[in-house]
């Protein structure tokens, strides 16, 4: 670590050496850059990390791929719902025919429907 330092004072003391040779408005435009650099706030430096891949790529990825499972959840549930009212609703047409004293094959003679429509005030449905 003490190396690490070592060399970050040598870059530094040779960029300090490289500003003495500059044009002063340069100097002051760049001193008036880095103030305003360092006066923004910096929420993390996400250079080549795990972090930052996460972030970037897989969280987006992830959003869709979440709407996506709850969209398909949403029209399953809804698959299941439609049948079992259809079953409930075949429950109440299968229990009136067997209670009837008709018989089945009353109810798909096409002539027994024409009569049932002429003599009924209820509309027949096909």
């Amino acid at each position: 670590m003490n190396s690490d330092h070592e060399i970050g004072l040598k870059i530094a003391r040779v960029l300090d050496q490289g500003c003495d040779s500059m044009r002063p408005d340069l100097t002051r435009r760049l001193a008036k850059a880095r103030q305003a650099a360092l006066a923004r706030p910096v929420a993390a430096t996400r250079l080549a990390s795990i972090g930052g891949l996460t972030v970037d790529f897989v969280l987006p990825q992830a959003r869709v791929l979440v709407a996506t499972v709850v969209l398909m959840l949403g029209m399953v549930g809804t698959y299941y719902w439609n049948s079992y009212s259809d079953a409930d609703d075949n429950i109440d047409v299968d229990s009136a025919l067997l209670t009837d004293e008709l018989p089945v094959a009353a109810y798909t003679d096409q002539g027994f429907r024409a009569w049932l429509a002429h003599h009924s005030s209820l509309p027949v449905s096909q």
